[in-house]
């Protein structure tokens, strides 16, 4: 099973009763696990409350302004990274947030914050370059495949 891991989510079931879990590549791990990081509010995580990132304490925020939200962002997600992802090094963290516009079926329009968020690094095992990237629409929090 040597470069193959387990995908998120994790079906338990299977893995008790010695049944066929999908599996992935190095890459495709990792990006799963950033995911979680990115998707996990510290706190929620009852075995290590400081797993997680500090996105989901901005989430409606709109006294602080874009640029200092930004910085949080990005200095709690390099923090959760370099803890939690120990299989890459060098890591970089991009942050993008706009407004963006969207329609709401009867009633208009609404703009909502955007988070699109960059990670760069390179993989230990194999010393690749890795980039994965997502993005969030915040207050309230919707998560978007970019």
């Amino acid at each position: 099973m040597k470069g193959q891991y387990l995908t998120l989510p994790l079906r338990l079931g299977d893995l008790t009763t010695k049944g066929e879990h999908p599996v992935c590549n190095l890459k495709q791990s990792v990006a799963q696990h950033l995911h979680l990081i990115i998707t996990t509010s510290y706190g929620e995580m009852v075995t290590d409350e400081e797993f997680g990132c500090g996105i989901w304490e901005h989430d409606f925020d709109n006294l602080t302004s874009s640029h200092k939200i930004k910085e949080l962002i990005r200095d709690s997600l390099q923090e959760s990274v370099e803890r939690y992802e120990s299989r890459l090094h060098q890591v970089k963290i991009d942050l993008l947030i706009s407004q963006d516009e969207f329609s709401v079926k009867g009633s208009g329009s609404r703009v909502k914050k955007k988070v699109t968020i960059k990670i760069t690094g390179i993989l230990i095992a194999t010393n690749e370059s890795f980039v994965y990237e997502d993005s969030f629409l915040m207050g309230p929090y919707d998560y978007q495949n970019a």
